[in-house]
């Protein structure tokens, strides 16, 4: 009983059972520091995941846009199809000596 008071109050671990305890409190820290690693590198990679997606769809929305200047529709027509504003079609256009 000596040896497990001493261990709670933080002292090396002395005696079989208190090593076997020590062995399995070990071993129950690191299986909850393992989970938290994978829970945050499973939300980090949610995370990525969702950005890609963002810039995938970005840039294809920026590729029809492109397209549709190319083709001579009007940079009212563009916005209004692609629900972003006019500003933003003459600026892309310009950027791409499309317009």
């Amino acid at each position: 009983m000596q040896a497990f008071l001493r261990y709670v109050d933080g002292k090396a671990a002395e005696g079989a059972f208190v090593q076997a305890l020590d062995t399995e409190v070990k071993a129950i820290k690191q299986h909850k520091e393992t989970r938290r690693e994978y829970m945050t590198l499973a939300m980090e990679l949610k995370r990525m995941f969702a950005e890609g997606e963002r810039t995938g769809e970005q840039k294809k929305e920026t590729m029809m846009i492109l397209e549709m200047l190319r083709e001579g529709i009007s940079k009212e027509t563009i916005a209004r199809c692609a629900r972003v504003s006019v500003e933003y079609v003459v600026e892309l256009g310009k950027r791409n000596h499309l317009l």
